[in-house]
């Protein structure tokens, strides 16, 4: 009867452990994915008002640049957010930097709903701006909060939540930016992000600090212990199994002692120490392998548009892209556990970069070839899938193959780290991701243009921007990537 007493009242703590994470990731990074996701399916109704912005003179390569400029102003902010995550986690705690997020998520929802009747694109542009900012401390301190309040047996899954509410949030967006539903009505479209936004302040404000942070930073075990039991239903034997591991993990592999833990973090620390400087590397390029989704999120419909799709087609292939990716994302985070962390994301990454390489084939056939077109379609799929699913090939075949995708990505940089360091290494690793990506995603759309302009294909610029560095990143992780699953 005892065995079975701790067994239902371990179901029942990973249970509201799995709730409390939803709630968390769902509301806080709800602006993140939508404003990514509509300005996809509603580009001809921004076309008409960054045109009514400029008085009419705006020539499609002057738009392409603005358009660009607007949507890839959002790598700047979060590579901002990324570093004012650091200090902010740090000194104040995971959950207070989340509640300083999502207040900046209300206000520049609030901006970017005020530019649509003002007409000021440059206001558009600027809460853009804020609400990368503003989402780049709500990821990075919601990661944190999620790894830190979990067993490592539930680590991973919990990681999941913030990418699972991310794409999911995208494919809202993406549905709404449709002509159908509210892509011709900018106002209701950009106002829609308002309401989650305030309601995640009411939502992360009765919810504890991260139990690691409360005994490793703040040194107070009885608020540990207390943040343990609300997330985890601990009682007083695993506060002290929780506690004590937690201090273990921070003493490293014995060659580092407390006295390392208790340092404050520098950038400077992984210059000099080899295993830091390893780990912030290998996320960093694990990163990299996700940054092709900023153009396909973005520009789908479009480059879709451009291989001969209709409009319409276009919209509603983008859509279904990211509802797949959906649904992928919930069968990634059921087996994310299960499976090897290592093979899980080599396979993403392999089946990502592929996709991109049809695209680039079909396109570039579709010129003489007009069937070839229904391959772009089948590649932007693929894509969308490849970013978020996660399924074991199993026998028949002679071996065995794992898919997975993205969101191993946002959280594997803190699991190659120690905790001591952990907010700085994600935070430097998504900073840089997010600068090398503002590049490659703001000349995208205008090069396509430069390329199409000597009569072939838009879609080549993917092999040197995405394509080729995809394949050096695979390599060099297959060689030195370590399995985190399951490890402290």
């Amino acid at each position: 009867m005892g065995a079975e007493s701790r067994t239902s009242g371990g179901e029942s703590a990973t249970r509201k452990l799995l709730l409390y994470g939803a709630l968390l990731s769902f509301s806080s990074i709800f602006q993140m994915g939508y404003s990514n996701a509509y300005p996809n399916t509603s580009i001809e109704t921004f076309k008409g008002y960054l045109n009514e912005s400029f008085d009419g003179q705006l020539d499609p390569p002057s738009f392409s640049w603005l358009w660009s400029a607007v949507l890839n102003i959002w790598f700047i902010g979060f590579a901002v957010g990324s570093l004012l995550a650091v200090p902010i986690a740090d000194r104040i705690g995971r959950k207070s930097c989340l509640m300083i997020g999502n207040a900046g998520n209300v206000v520049s929802a609030t901006l970017s709903c005020l530019a649509i009747p003002l007409g000021w694109w440059w206001l558009y542009m600027g809460a853009r701006l804020l609400f990368a900012v503003s989402a780049a401390v709500s990821m990075n301190s919601l990661i944190l909060l999620l790894q830190e309040s979990s067993p490592a047996s539930l680590r991973g899954t919990m990681s999941f939540y913030a990418e699972m509410a991310f794409v999911v949030t995208n494919a809202v967006g993406v549905v709404c930016g449709m002509r159908v539903v509210l892509g011709w009505n900018l106002l209701a479209l950009t106002g829609v992000a308002i309401v989650p936004a305030v309601v995640s302040l009411l939502i992360v404000w009765p919810f504890h600090e991260s139990p690691k942070f409360l005994l490793l930073k703040r040194k107070d075990a009885e608020a540990a212990k207390a943040a343990l039991k609300f997330y985890q239903n601990a009682d007083g034997e695993e506060c002290d199994r929780f506690l004590r591991e937690a201090e273990e993990e921070t003493a490293g592999d014995g060659k580092r002692g407390q006295e390392e833990a208790e340092k404050a973090a520098g950038i400077t620390d992984f210059l000099r120490v080899q295993h830091l400087r390893k780990g912030l590397l290998l996320g960093f390029l694990a990163l990299q392998l996700t940054s092709s989704i900023w153009p396909i999120l973005y520009l789908s419909t479009e480059f879709l548009v451009r291989a001969n799709i209709d409009a319409l087609t276009a919209e509603g292939v983008s859509t279904v892209m990211l509802m797949f990716s959906t649904l992928s994302t919930v069968v990634g985070m059921v087996v994310v556990e299960r499976f090897s962390r290592r093979r899980l994301f080599l396979s993403f990454a392999s089946i990502n970069v592929g996709a991109l390489v049809l695209f680039v084939i079909s396109a570039c056939l579709q010129h003489s070839w007009d069937e070839a077109k229904y391959g772009c379609i089948v590649a932007i799929c693929l894509h969308g899938v490849s970013y978020s699913f996660v399924f074991p090939v199993v026998p028949p075949l002679p071996f065995h193959v794992s898919i997975a995708v993205g969101p191993i990505a946002w959280f594997l940089t803190a699991e190659l780290v120690p905790l001591s360091h952990r907010a700085t290494a994600q935070s430097v690793a998504l900073c840089a991701n997010q600068l090398v990506g503002l590049c490659f995603s703001f000349v995208t759309l205008p090069l396509y243009d430069v390329i199409e302009s000597f009569g072939y294909s838009g879609s080549l610029i993917f092999v040197p921007l995405f394509i080729a560095p995809g394949i050096i990143c695979i390599a060099v992780l297959a060689w030195q990537l370590p399995e985190t699953r399951g490890v402290e």
